[in-house]
């Protein structure tokens, strides 16, 4: 609304997209009250759901001790 557009608006945006892709829930839903977001709600239900837990770094070391044995 009256602001040049910018690479950095694109980027957040198609972030935001992606996010209400992988959940399912859009920014303006009635759970995202009292200080929770899209973005938080994100960061804490879906890292384990939506990464694979073999490409987590904790994982990559056991990963390889597996294919060693």
């Amino acid at each position: 609304m009256g602001s040049n557009a910018s690479a950095f608006g694109d980027v957040y945006n198609y972030g935001i997209l992606l996010l209400e892709m992988f959940t399912g829930k859009r920014p303006t839903d009635s759970m995202f009250k009292n200080g929770r977001t899209l973005h938080s709600f994100s960061k804490t239900a879906l890292l384990d759901e939506i990464v694979d837990p073999m490409l987590l770094p904790s994982n990559s070391r056991e990963r390889q001790e597996a294919e060693e044995e």
